[in-house]
C-alpha cells in the first residue's frame, strides 16, 4: 500500500510539473550573436554584452558566442565592451516574444581604452528564421501611432482577423470562441463566451501577438488562433496619458438636414401646406444664432 501511495504521489508531482510548464505562454525573447575582431575575424572570448538600461547581459564564450535570455519585448540598445577594443553600441534592437534576435559585433582594436564608442543601428532581417507560424506582432510604439481606442481595434487591423457586430474576433473564418487569449503568460479566455476575460488598455500593452496558424504546443484550447499580450513593466519614471473627444451631432448643411416651417401660421398652411408656403430652417437656429 505504501509503495502504491508513493508511486501515485510521484505521478501526480510529475503531472503537476508538466502542466505547469504548459500553462505558461511565452512572455520574453532572446538575444544571441557572436563577437569577432574586425581586422582578423577571430572570435573574442570574455566580451561583456550588456542590454543598456537593464540588468541583463552576458559574456562571450571561447568561440565568441553569447546568449541573453528572458529579455522582455521592446526596443533596446546593446553595448559590447572589452579591454583593448573600442566599445560598440547597436541601437534599435527589437526583441519579440518567443523570438530570437541575432546581433553580431565586430570590435576594432584601440590603444586608448577610453576611446569613443562606435554606434551601429540594427537592421531587422527580411526573413525571421525561427518563425514557424503565421504571426503578426505589434509593439507599444506602433500602437501609440495607430488611430485606435481599444485593444480590439488593434486586432481588427491585423490580416486574417474580422470583428463582428457583437465584438467577437474571428481568425481566418473561425468562430469567435475558437480564439485563446493570453496575458503575461496566463490564459484569460472567458469560459462562458470565449472572449477575453480581462480588459487591457492599449497604453498598458508592451507587445501584442496574433498567431493564426501552427502555434506551439505551449498554447492550448484553441482551434482558430492565439492572441498573446505582454504588458509593460514598471520604470523609474512616472508617465501617463490623457485622451479627449470632441464632436457633435449637428450640421450647418441646411439643404440636407432641415425642418419645413410654414411662412405664415394659418390653418391652411399648417393642415394643407403648399410647397411655396413653406421654408427650410435649421432646428437648432432657435437655440444658437450661429445655425441660422
Amino acid at each position: 500500500m505504501r509503495l502504491k501511495r508513493h508511486v501515485a504521489l510521484v505521478v501526480l508531482a510529475a503531472a503537476a510539473l508538466v502542466f505547469a510548464g504548459v500553462a505558461m505562454a511565452g512572455t520574453t525573447g532572446k538575444i544571441v550573436g557572436r563577437v569577432t575582431d574586425a581586422k582578423t575575424g577571430d572570435p573574442l572570448p570574455g566580451v561583456n554584452v550588456i542590454v543598456q538600461g537593464t540588468t541583463l547581459g552576458a559574456a562571450t564564450d571561447v568561440d565568441g558566442y553569447y546568449v541573453i535570455l528572458r529579455v522582455p519585448p521592446g526596443t533596446y540598445t546593446l553595448v559590447a565592451k572589452m579591454i583593448g577594443y573600442q566599445p560598440q553600441r547597436v541601437e534599435n534592437v527589437r526583441v519579440n516574444v518567443d523570438m530570437t534576435t541575432t546581433i553580431n559585433f565586430k570590435l576594432q582594436q584601440t590603444v586608448v581604452e577610453v576611446g569613443k564608442a562606435v554606434t551601429v543601428v540594427a537592421q531587422r532581417p527580411i526573413v525571421q528564421m525561427d518563425m514557424t507560424s503565421s504571426l503578426a506582432s505589434v509593439q507599444a510604439d506602433e500602437i501609440s501611432n495607430l488611430p485606435v481606442q481599444e485593444m480590439s481595434d488593434v486586432l481588427e487591423l491585423q490580416a486574417g482577423l474580422v470583428k463582428d457586430a457583437f465584438g467577437g474576433i474571428h481568425v481566418r473564418g473561425g468562430r469567435s470562441g475558437e480564439v485563446a487569449y493570453w496575458v503575461d503568460g496566463i490564459q484569460t479566455t472567458d469560459v462562458y463566451n470565449g472572449q477575453l476575460g480581462v480588459e487591457v488598455e492599449n497604453s498598458a500593452i508592451q507587445e501584442l501577438q496574433v498567431i493564426s496558424g501552427t502555434f506551439n504546443a505551449e498554447y492550448g484550447q484553441a482551434m482558430s488562433g492565439i492572441v498573446n499580450i505582454v504588458t509593460k513593466e514598471g520604470s523609474e519614471h512616472f508617465n501617463g496619458e490623457i485622451q479627449t473627444y470632441l464632436g457633435d451631432y449637428v450640421t450647418f448643411d441646411d439643404h440636407t438636414y432641415f425642418v419645413l416651417k410654414p411662412k405664415k401660421m394659418t390653418r391652411d398652411a399648417i393642415y394643407s401646406p403648399d410647397p411655396d408656403s413653406l421654408e427650410r430652417i435649421n432646428p437648432l437656429s432657435g437655440w444658437n444664432p450661429i445655425y441660422n
